[in-house]
């Protein structure tokens, strides 16, 4: 027979949400599922650059060879790429200071990159890549030779920007 205090004491354990073992008997309390961590939120993707400048308004095809203004921004362009992006080049197959290039692709897109963030408007096309900051002109440069090189090349500036 089970006596008034064990009740008593019955209630209080299980009151005071415990496991218990007492009068003989045994229970256990529930345990409450644990409140799940909100996951993070996800990140905004990031921004890319987008050019402040609109076609051309004028576009044509004459594109002389002139002397190219944005040298300085290239060169700038393609040494921090060599330096952030080691992994697309062969450092030990050169041709005239210029390592070779292994992925053509991924080179031209990290190019572009650097000239945007330098505030320069660029294209990237089959051999060259275009690249304005103004409307005026744009000038053409080769940054690649046929055997898959880095190449600092300039070409030609169009005038006005042809896109």
């Amino acid at each position: 027979m089970v006596s008034r205090v064990c009740f008593g004491s019955l209630a209080v354990l299980v009151l005071a949400g415990a496991a218990f073992t007492a009068c003989g008997g045994s229970a256990t309390t529930p345990v409450a599922p644990p409140t799940p961590t909100p996951a993070p939120p996800t990140p905004a993707p990031p921004v890319g650059f987008v050019c402040p400048l609109g076609p051309s308004s004028n576009p044509s095809d004459y594109c002389p060879k002139l002397k190219g203004k944005m040298g300085d921004v290239v060169n700038t362009a393609l040494d921090r790429t060599l330096v952030k992006h080691p992994e697309l080049f062969n450092f030990d197959d050169m041709k005239g200071g210029n390592p070779k290039v292994l992925d053509r692709q991924k080179y031209h897109e990290a190019v572009k990159l650097e000239l945007e963030a330098q505030g320069v408007c660029t294209r990237i096309e089959k051999e060259e890549i275009a690249i304005k900051d103004t409307n005026e002109y744009n000038e053409q440069w080769n940054i690649w030779t046929s055997d898959a090189y880095v190449m600092r090349k300039y070409v030609t500036t169009c005038i006005p920007a042809w896109w």
